[in-house]
């Protein structure tokens, strides 16, 4: 199964560290979600947005190395991602419960190193800050019957 990363891991170094044996796979996109801070980042559906991230290959010590870093808060989700060569299920770690919240700049920094590591587009990160910054900027939620 591959694992869909959308936050902090898609920062190569800190991904090396935690996980050694991962295999980097290519990009990947994550419909009808967007990011959103609680004080770590989360995805969380979204009809009109999708989250761009990186798929990797993981091995068993991957998993539970990746389990340890995520913690309690997060739930591990098989999700549907689009790929270059079609649809794909992928694991997703998805934050249960939490209100927004700012994230810590380190926090943040080590994300947006992980947008230049696969040279993506800042812009969603950018918006999911600026939300816990001024929530009464924030569009309201267009949730998707069904999710």
């Amino acid at each position: 199964m591959l694992y869909f990363a959308y936050g902090a891991n898609l920062n190569l170094r800190g991904m090396k560290r935690r996980c050694p044996r991962a295999v980097p796979v290519g990009l990947a996109t994550l419909p009808g979600h967007r990011l959103e801070f609680r004080t770590f980042i989360t995805v969380v559906a979204y009809a009109s947005s999708d989250v761009t991230g990186a798929l990797y290959k993981l091995t068993p010590g991957c998993w539970r190395a990746l389990d340890d870093y995520e913690g309690d808060d997060y739930e591990k989700v098989t999700l549907r991602v689009k790929t270059d060569s079609g649809a794909e299920d992928a694991v997703v770690y998805v934050m249960q419960g939490g209100a927004r919240k700012a994230p810590a700049l380190a926090y943040y920094t080590d994300i947006a190193r992980g947008y230049i590591d696969w040279k993506l587009d800042e812009a969603d990160l950018r918006r999911a800050r600026l939300a816990t910054l001024h929530p009464e900027k924030a569009k309201p939620d267009k949730i998707k019957p069904g999710r």
